[in-house]
């Protein structure tokens, strides 16, 4: 990101695409950008290719890379998501990398987080360094030193301490008789394939 003395002005688009843009600050309803970089931005019912800016908000809008401090989608979607704190509100993304992840009533396909919350949420897979909370929610992949959870599933679940209700498919010992046997299979598979 530029120095905060380059970005400088305010951009505001309604029913336009334009290519690259660069200013202090963002705004685009109904409309789309091609690269945004920004101190603030605000997409509604709009899009973007990138956004980088240190407060990134998409309603109803979508985003294939974001990166910023501080990332609120709501009824939206990104591909990618690197910020300190990601929020997201009936929205999805496919991978999110960030200190803070929460997620109420969204999906995303893989979290890491030093901390996440999901709320009614779901992920293919979380992976987190310090707490992860969960109520209503679930994840094929649950990896985390502490798990605090209501009413929560998870076929895979690894993690040091586990408070509240989890329903797990495989815990740490069946996950790793499960991991083994299906690298077996997939061994005999390959090699099977490979003689043909």
């Amino acid at each position: 990101m530029q120095n905060k003395e380059e970005l400088r002005g305010e951009i505001s688009l309604r029913d336009q695409g334009v290519g690259d843009v660069t200013a202090q600050t963002v705004s685009i309803r109904e409309g789309g950008a091609n690269d945004i970089q920004a101190e603030t931005v605000e997409i509604t019912m709009g899009r973007a290719n990138q956004v980088v800016s240190k407060t990134v908000t998409l309603r109803q809008a979508g985003a294939q890379t974001v990166e910023g401090e501080q990332v609120i989608i709501r009824q939206g979607a990104a591909g990618q998501v690197r910020a300190e704190k990601v929020q997201a509100m009936q929205a999805g993304f496919l991978v999110s990398r960030s200190q803070e992840a929460n997620l109420t009533a969204s999906y995303a396909g893989l979290v890491l987080a030093d901390r996440a919350n999901l709320d009614q949420a779901g992920a293919k897979a979380v992976l987190c360094k310090g707490a992860a909370t969960l109520d209503q929610g679930g994840a094929v992949v649950l990896v985390a030193p502490k798990v605090s959870a209501r009413n929560t599933g998870a076929v895979f679940l690894i993690a040091a301490k586990v408070e509240g209700e989890v329903r797990a498919l495989f815990g740490p010992q069946a996950a790793a008789a499960f991991g083994a046997a299906f690298g077996v299979a997939a061994a005999l598979v390959w090699r099977l394939l490979r003689r043909r």
